[in-house]
C-alpha cells in the first residue's frame, strides 16, 4: 500500500505542475501579499507557498517558487480562457473522474484522504484542483482537436527509426462522436447596455454580414476575435448548458443568440458539424511495413503528444502575450 501511495503522490506532484496548481488552494481569510497579477485575478504568497509544498511530497523543502509561480500563472490564464469560451465541468463529470483516480490506485476514500493529507491537501482543495485540471483538458482538446494530423507514413517512419522494420496489414477501424466547430462574438457583461449591443450585433450577423469581420470589430474575447471568433471544436457536454443548447439547435452555417453566460452575451455561429461515422481502411505502406494495431496506436499517441506539445507551447505563448501579467515575487 505504501508503494501505491508513493506512486499516487508522485503522480499528483507531476500533474499539479500543470493546470491544477491554479485552483483555489484553501483561500486565505486574511489578504496577504500579492505575488502575481493575471488579468483580473490575483495569486497570493500563501497560495504559492501552499502550492509549492503540495507539489513536492518527497522533500521537506519546497521546490523553486518562481518555477511554481510561472506554472500557476499559465494555469490561471488557461482557466480564464476556458471560462471565456464557455467551457464547464459538471459535478457528475468531476465525481466520475475522481472515482476513476481512486480506482486506478486501489484506494478507498479514507486512504485517499490520508494520501492527500500528506501532500498538504484537503479533499475539498483536491476536488477544486481536479476540476481545473479537467477544465484545462477540455480547453486543450477543443483547441488541438482536428489540428493535429498524423499520417501512416509518419507512423511507419517513426517505427523504422526507433524499432526496426516489420509489416502491418490489419484493417483500421475508427469511430467518433459528433464534433461541432463554432465561432462566437462576446459582448462582455461589463459593456454599457451589453444586452442591447449584443442584440444589434446579432442582427448584423443574421443579416448576412461577414461573421469574422464582426468578431474582429465587436467581440470582447480578444483571444478569438483576431481569428474571426473561432473557438475550435467541441463534443457534447463540453460547453455550459446555455451555449450547449444553442449550439445543438443551430444548423451548420447558422447564427444564433445572443445567449447569456457568466462572461456576457454570445452570438454563436456553427461553422462545421462532423457526424459520427465508422470507417475501415486496408491501406498498407509503400515500404510494406507490418506492425500490430496496438503498436501502431502507441506510436500514434507518441507522435500526437509531440505535436500537441509543440502546438500547446505556441498557443500558450500567444495567450500570455495578449494577457496582462505582472510578477511581484
Amino acid at each position: 500500500m505504501n508503494q501505491i501511495k508513493n506512486k499516487f503522490l508522485l503522480s499528483l506532484a507531476i500533474l499539479f505542475m500543470g493546470f491544477a496548481v491554479s485552483g483555489s488552494l484553501n483561500a486565505q481569510e486574511v489578504i496577504d501579499r500579492v505575488v502575481a497579477i493575471v488579468n483580473d485575478d490575483l495569486i497570493t504568497l500563501s497560495e504559492l507557498k501552499e502550492a509549492s509544498l503540495s507539489l513536492d511530497p518527497t522533500s521537506d523543502q519546497p521546490i523553486d517558487d518562481r518555477t511554481v509561480l510561472n506554472q500557476m500563472v499559465e494555469s490561471k490564464l488557461f482557466e480564464q480562457e476556458a471560462k471565456q469560451r464557455g467551457l464547464t465541468v459538471s459535478e457528475d463529470e468531476l465525481d466520475a473522474s475522481i472515482a476513476e483516480v481512486r480506482n486506478r490506485y486501489g484506494l478507498s476514500e479514507e486512504q485517499m484522504e490520508e494520501v492527500l493529507k500528506k501532500q498538504n491537501l484537503t479533499p475539498e482543495s483536491f476536488r477544486e484542483q481536479w476540476r481545473v485540471q479537467l477544465l484545462g483538458n477540455k480547453l486543450l482538446d477543443s483547441q488541438l482537436r482536428n489540428k493535429i494530423v498524423i499520417t501512416d507514413e509518419e507512423i511507419n517512419q517513426y517505427y523504422k527509426e526507433n524499432y526496426g522494420n516489420i509489416d502491418f496489414s490489419a484493417p483500421v477501424v475508427t469511430s467518433e462522436e459528433e464534433k461541432v466547430e463554432i465561432a462566437h462574438i462576446l459582448i462582455s457583461s461589463d459593456t454599457p447596455n451589453a444586452e442591447d449591443k449584443a442584440m444589434e450585433v446579432a442582427e448584423l450577423a443574421k443579416s448576412g454580414k461577414d461573421f469574422s469581420e464582426l468578431a474582429r470589430e465587436y467581440s470582447d474575447d480578444t483571444s478569438s476575435s483576431s481569428n474571426g471568433g473561432n473557438l475550435g471544436t467541441f463534443s457534447k457536454g463540453d460547453l455550459i448548458a446555455p451555449l450547449e443548447n444553442t449550439v445543438e439547435s443551430t444548423p451548420e452555417g447558422g447564427v444564433s443568440g445572443p445567449v447569456q453566460s457568466p462572461s456576457g452575451y454570445h452570438i454563436i455561429k456553427v461553422l462545421n458539424r462532423t457526424k459520427p461515422q465508422s470507417s475501415v481502411s486496408n491501406d498498407s505502406s509503400e515500404d510494406n511495413i507490418n506492425m500490430s494495431e496496438s503498436e501502431k496506436e502507441e506510436i500514434r499517441k507518441i507522435i500526437h503528444r509531440q505535436k500537441a506539445q509543440a502546438q500547446l507551447k505556441s498557443w500558450s505563448d500567444e495567450i500570455r502575450e495578449k494577457a496582462y501579467v505582472e510578477i511581484k515575487l
